[in-house]
């Protein structure tokens, strides 16, 4: 009789927990290398998104190239945008910079650690860009 339900017990633990898709592990939110700031990944029609949650010195997108968007707060903003989860990685996406206004090509990875994000943004080809470490934040 133990048995029994032991192997129900089992069973509905299996089938009750969160099964996860690939691909939908990066979803969540995540800390700055120099915790300055938090973003959240998330994701929207099969593609990911990032988008600012928090800066300790929050400012305006003084940069961006329209001028009628250089009054907005960078809270708020999506500035990781159309990624897709393909071999591992999320590839052809697009990362917008606050600090100069452009946009590049780019790439997300979580590390195995499953705790450590890594984004890449470049132009044309991947090894002419720059690398930027996230981790993620701990509830």
């Amino acid at each position: 009789m133990f048995v029994k339900y032991s192997i129900f017990a089992f069973l509905l633990l299996q089938f009750s927990e969160k099964q996860v898709e690939p691909g939908q592990q990066i979803i969540g939110q995540y800390w700055t290398g120099d915790k300055q700031g938090k973003i959240e990944i998330y994701q929207e029609n099969g593609r990911y998104f990032g988008k600012i949650l928090w800066r300790k010195q929050a400012r305006k997108d003084v940069h961006n190239p329209n001028p009628t968007l250089r009054e907005r707060s960078i809270i708020g903003m999506v500035f990781l945008k159309e990624f897709v989860f393909k071999n591992g990685k999320y590839e052809k996406g697009k990362v917008y910079s606050i600090d100069n206004g452009k946009s590049y090509s780019g790439k997300l990875w979580l590390e195995d650690d499953g705790k450590t994000l890594k984004m890449r943004g470049y132009v044309g080809v991947s090894w002419l860009g720059r690398t930027a470490t996230l981790k993620r934040v701990e509830i």
